[in-house]
């Protein structure tokens, strides 16, 4: 079993440990993965590819069938009487070269081929799931906030137009936080539409409802990983490069079938007939003196060894086309092999270059952002600072809050990568 299955049982394992059914809504990150798995059209039409390959694998090693043959002759409606003959025989077509067990290597190929695509047919829609996953907890988030900023907004606007009406505000204070709250209504459409793409997109590649996309939780991002091991581990795992390495032996497997399909199959007959024949007018003694009509009977028992004649270059294109196969797919696997690496190593520098960026906004931006946006409301309520600063602090710490959740989806999108280049799951 390859390790990606493994580790796709493994969840199936904690899925139900946790207590839940397929017919329930998933709740976290790893219970829609599961029902992924189990719903995704183009999943199951893979499962279907491998029961495919094995049947195949079990026509492999059926070899060719025996004939049985059976004949008569009789002169009688051509005007020849006295004429009959009767055969009967038994051919049977015998595999050289070791066809059938070159057949069976072969098809055993296309199996571990099919599980292989499967498994990476896996891995793509982990990770369009998780980066899915990412957007649709990002934006969500970001319509908390928009949402209270807005709440505090039309407060405001409600404060100030009755101070206007007294007189105690200019229009202008008024106009600008209708500004202000206008500019976060766009802002916040803007964010409800990419969220509910989101859901949308997470619906379609889990094949769940739409309605259950709402029942998952915010998981805590994943501790951090170190770089040492991932190389060799994806370089063990992943199914693209496994399916590389396959296709590789398969070439060799049809190179050596089209090498012994080039040698002639030997067909062994045998043949047993019985004529019988009458001479006419003419008449014979019997042992006792009488006459008898002369008659003739020969029972005859004939085997016949038969190969048809061709050479090797009968089958010269198709070795030709097994073998540039092969060296096609060792190339593409020692360009995996290569690339694999560095595949890693930037998923990893993306991922740690994230979690820095992150740290620094979530410990010293957005909490300095909010003291200093307290800060600059007291001293506008003192009537020391205009209510422009006031919105333009306001602002900055918008932009703060923002920015870290687009970081902490960099995070989430940067974890799936490290994951889809490695080939699985990590943690």
């Amino acid at each position: 079993m390859s390790s990606i299955r493994l580790c796709v049982g493994v969840t199936v394992f904690l899925s139900v440990a946790r207590g839940w059914s397929q017919e329930s809504a998933p709740r976290t990150l790893n219970e829609l993965l599961l029902k992924a798995m189990q719903n995704h059209r183009d999943l199951l039409a893979a499962r279907q590819r491998i029961d495919e390959a094995r049947g195949l694998l079990r026509l492999a090693g059926v070899g060719p069938p025996p004939t049985l043959e059976a004949g008569g002759a009789s002169g009688r409606p051509v005007g020849t009487a006295g004429e009959d003959q009767f055969s009967a025989g038994l051919s049977r077509e015998f595999e050289t070269a070791g066809k059938r067990s070159k057949r069976v290597l072969l098809a055993g190929k296309e199996i571990a081929l099919a599980e292989s695509e499967y498994d990476e047919k896996v891995r793509q829609l982990r990770y369009e799931i998780l980066t899915r996953y990412a957007d649709y907890f990002a934006d969500g988030e970001k319509l908390k906030i928009l949402d209270g900023l807005i709440d505090l907004h039309r407060r405001s606007l409600d404060v100030t137009r009755a101070r206007v009406e007294k007189g105690d505000a200019a229009v202008l204070e008024q106009n600008l936080i209708t500004v202000e709250l206008r500019r976060a209504e766009a802002q916040r459409a803007t964010v409800s539409g990419r969220l509910r793409a989101a859901a949308a997109d997470l619906t379609r590649l889990a094949g769940v409802e739409s309605g259950e996309i709402l029942t998952l939780t915010l998981e805590p991002s994943s501790s951090r990983i170190p770089l040492e091991g991932l190389a060799e581990k994806a370089l063990d795992q992943r199914p693209d490069l496994r399916m590389m390495r396959l296709l590789r032996q398969r070439g060799e497997a049809e190179t050596n079938l089209a090498e012994a399909e080039a040698r002639p199959n030997v067909t062994v007959s045998a043949q047993f007939s019985r004529t019988r024949s009458r001479f006419g007018d003419q008449f014979g003694l019997t042992s006792s003196g009488g006459l008898t009509p002369l008659r003739d009977r020969d029972n005859i028992l004939a085997v016949r060894v038969s190969a048809p004649l061709f050479s090797r270059k009968r089958n010269l294109g198709n070795i030709e086309a097994a073998a540039a196969r092969t060296r096609a797919a060792q190339l593409r696997a020692e360009y995996l092999e290569r690339a694999i690496p560095l595949e890693i190593d930037a998923a990893w520098q993306r991922l740690e270059s994230s979690r820095i960026a992150l740290a620094t906004l979530d410990g010293e931006v957005v909490p300095l952002a909010r003291a200093n946006l307290d800060v600059i409301r007291q001293a506008h309520q003192l009537g020391q600072l205009r209510l422009l600063d006031a919105l333009a602090e306001q602002r900055r710490v918008l932009d703060a809050q923002l920015g870290s959740i687009d970081v902490q989806a960099e995070v989430r999108r940067s974890f799936a990568e490290l994951e889809k280049a490695v080939g699985g799951p990590i943690q």
